[in-house]
């Protein structure tokens, strides 16, 4: 979450906004027209309720997605992570097959760690994912609700709202994220850190609490501009769709009325790509640093570089190792944002209209 979990916006966050309807539907209704609201993010296209989610219900709703989707793209997070430690000059030949590709780095760690090794980090990464669903959703819904009341542009309202949330959501939860890089980066076959408590002792005695928030600065100066550009995306890319369905010519299309059910995972997904491709070298700095300190050579078979900081192993990698190499681990990064995105969104907004159907009136 970055850790770059996916965030979510206003749209799945409430039930919807149309003051004559007290009663939950739970069939679908139509899709609003554009004149309806002056932020297409605060439309839902899977309920009727008038009823907004209270904060704790947010929370719980986000932290259900973020479990769920975890789960999903493991083996994903765990070959861009592995990627990104990797030091070797990187070739302008990116079209050409190379050997430290994704395939070729997942064939690697199955033939040294078995499939298991896919799985590494994945209970913390599970708390990780937990807690910052948890944290975004409560911390947006509070931002979103109080900018609501400015006169800023819908779309301002977004990115601020957006790139507050992750930032709050990333500091209260990094130590997770630290410590699925870390368990991630050892081998299984040699393994530095046995268990989370464990983990948690041996960082504590060696590194200090400071040792728990290693590249958190790159991790804030990431997050930020990531969630604001994917809260903005999806309501540009929201507009646009919203602006199709109800066109003319292609307004009745059965294969756009067949698309109404999971657009929020198709809009979602987009926007997270295009957003983590804005943000990922900060990103790639970021699980460096992560894995500095007293035990840096036992990491990542020893070949991950001591930095003095951000700026310095910014540096370092461009100077060193080219400047593609910042985008080390970019596929699977991708192939991991699309789908965990879409499935946020998609479980989310039914987790939400569960929420309202099983809540008493």
């Amino acid at each position: 979450m970055s850790q770059t979990t996916t965030p979510l916006p206003a749209a799945a966050m409430n039930a919807g906004h149309n003051s004559s309807n007290n009663k939950i539907s739970t069939s679908v209704q139509p899709l609003p027209t554009p004149t309806q609201s002056d932020n297409v993010l605060l439309q839902t296209s899977r309920s009727n309720s008038v009823r907004k989610l209270t904060p704790a219900e947010s929370a719980f709703c986000g932290a259900t997605a973020g479990v769920v989707s975890r789960a999903m793209i493991a083996p994903f997070d765990v070959v861009k992570i592995t990627l990104q430690l990797q030091t070797q000059q990187r070739s302008y030949a990116f079209l050409r097959p190379t050997n430290d590709g994704m395939l070729a780095c997942a064939t690697r760690i199955v033939r040294k760690e078995g499939v298991r090794g896919l799985f590494k980090g994945n209970l913390s990464a599970e708390y990780l994912y937990l807690t910052y669903g948890a944290a975004q959703f409560l911390v947006f819904d509070t931002i979103e609700s109080a900018l609501r009341k400015t006169s800023l542009p819908k779309r301002a309202r977004s990115f601020i709202g957006g790139a507050l949330a992750g930032a709050i959501a990333t500091s209260a939860t990094y130590p997770f994220d630290l410590l699925r890089t870390r368990f991630i980066a050892q081998e299984t076959g040699n393994k530095i850190h046995k268990s989370i408590l464990g983990a948690i002792k041996q960082i504590h005695a060696e590194e200090g609490v400071r040792g728990f928030y290693r590249g958190l600065w790159p991790a804030c100066l990431q997050i930020m501009p990531y969630m604001g550009i994917v809260f903005t995306s999806y309501d540009v890319l929201a507009s646009s769709y919203s602006w199709i369905r109800h066109s003319m010519l292609v307004g009745n299309s059965p294969v756009l009325r067949g698309l109404d059910a999971v657009q929020d995972a198709i809009i979602g997904g987009s926007a997270a790509v295009i957003g983590k491709t804005c943000v990922y070298p900060l990103d790639l700095v970021r699980k460096r640093l992560q894995v500095q300190g007293p035990q840096l050579t036992n990491f990542a078979y020893g070949a991950v570089p001591k930095y003095s900081g951000m700026a310095n192993a910014l540096s370092f990698i461009v100077r060193n190792e080219g400047f593609l190499a910042l985008f080390r681990g970019l596929t699977p990064a991708l192939i991991k944002a699309a789908p965990a995105s879409a499935a946020v969104f998609y479980i989310y907004g039914y987790t939400r209209d569960f929420v309202l159907t099983v809540r008493p009136e």
